[in-house]
């Protein structure tokens, strides 16, 4: 079904969902709904809001924001590894949270990025809840454009860590010999549920192609598939 509800309220919902305060999706209404349990009277309004009518939103837990947090600390180890583990050392420390704020204060530089990366993270997990409870939104602006480029043969780069990657044995027959390979080269990264969705639909239509490997790494992900010279198979065992 389709929702009249705009994409950065519904990502607003989700970041800010706990166990005292309670988002649900109004679907007959196309709104959002919050129910603090501050409020006196939280519970009758609870009992209101219950049907197929509603859709709850999962409260969001703080293992939750420290996976984010442990994430851009592991994004910063190529950059500066001191500091990286420094964001390490104090997020398996008591409070923190609070330490990790302390700590992202004392790096202006980092504090932009800090914000940019959280609310990219932020806007993956509320695509991923569309994807997850198949509800579209009318106003889909939020979605990035996503162009596939089959790459020629001299055109594909790929990252140095995957020299040698490719298809190593057919899984219908064995065969290890003979493969053709064509490589496909996304503009937008497959980020989460809703975007991967869309590839797939690209790739069965526009390639006819349904199985398909991932390589990341460069300055753009890169979609592989492989088929068998014998059985034509595209169920394809890939290593080094």
């Amino acid at each position: 079904m389709k929702l009249r509800i705009p994409f950065d309220e519904l990502r607003n919902a989700i970041e800010q969902t706990s166990h005292e305060h309670h988002y649900l999706i109004d679907r007959k209404n196309h709104e959002i709904i919050l129910i603090s349990e501050l409020e006196d009277d939280y519970e009758k309004k609870l009992e209101k809001v219950k049907g197929n009518d509603f859709i709850a939103i999962k409260p969001r837990m703080p293992g939750d924001d420290l996976m984010i947090m442990e994430s851009f600390a592991y994004r910063l180890q190529e950059d500066n590894f001191e500091l990286a583990e420094r964001f390490h050392t104090i997020l398996e420390q008591k409070k923190p949270f609070k330490n990790f704020k302390e700590l992202i204060n004392q790096h202006p530089e980092l504090r932009e990025k800090w914000f940019v990366y959280n609310n990219k993270e932020m806007i993956n997990k509320a695509m991923n809840w569309l994807c997850n409870n198949e509800i579209e939104l009318e106003d889909n602006s939020f979605m990035p454009k996503i162009e596939i480029k089959e790459l020629k043969v001299g055109e594909v780069e790929l990252p140095e860590e995957f020299a040698g990657f490719g298809p190593a044995a057919c899984m219908n027959c064995n065969n290890k010999d003979g493969f053709k390979t064509r490589y496909f080269e996304l503009s937008t990264p497959a980020e989460n549920m809703l975007i991967e969705r869309e590839i797939k639909k690209i790739m069965k239509k526009k390639f006819r192609i349904e199985k398909y490997g991932h390589i990341c790494g460069g300055e753009k992900e890169i979609l592989t598939s492989s088929k068998c010279s014998k059985c034509k198979s595209t169920d394809i065992f890939e290593d080094f």
